[in-house]
């Protein structure tokens, strides 16, 4: 099993305040190795159920126009993935509100586990 190409980068978390930002070569994202955090993201328009799993874990529940706004995405494409993930327990909506469900924590945790190669 081959482990993913990090490089270090010069770069200091702004979540956590680490200095042990590396890029993945595989990917060419930048994220933080500490904290877990995706400082940038190469594609742009793109959305999936890790990166909102991720922006709902960091700040709670959060509501559509919200969650747009921190991935980029478009209306279309966020609303499917957030389908996507209701219909398999890892989200739930309460009064325009998502947060993760129970399930959605722990796949959550196992899903930055295999990100990382735990």
């Amino acid at each position: 099993m081959s482990r993913r190409g990090l490089r270090f980068s010069q770069t200091t978390c702004p979540i956590c305040g680490s200095k042990e930002v590396a890029r993945d070569d595989n990917k060419g994202d930048l994220l933080c190795t500490n904290c877990g955090h995706i400082i940038v993201r190469t594609e742009s328009r793109a959305v999936g159920k890790f990166d909102i799993a991720q922006h709902l874990k960091r700040n709670g529940k959060m509501s559509f126009p919200n969650l747009k706004e921190v991935t980029g995405a478009s209306d279309d494409k966020l609303f499917g993935v957030l389908q996507n993930m209701e219909n398999m327990g890892l989200v739930m909506q309460l009064g325009g509100q998502w947060s993760l469900s129970k399930k959605g924590s722990r796949w959550y945790r196992q899903r930055q586990g295999q990100e990382w190669g735990y």
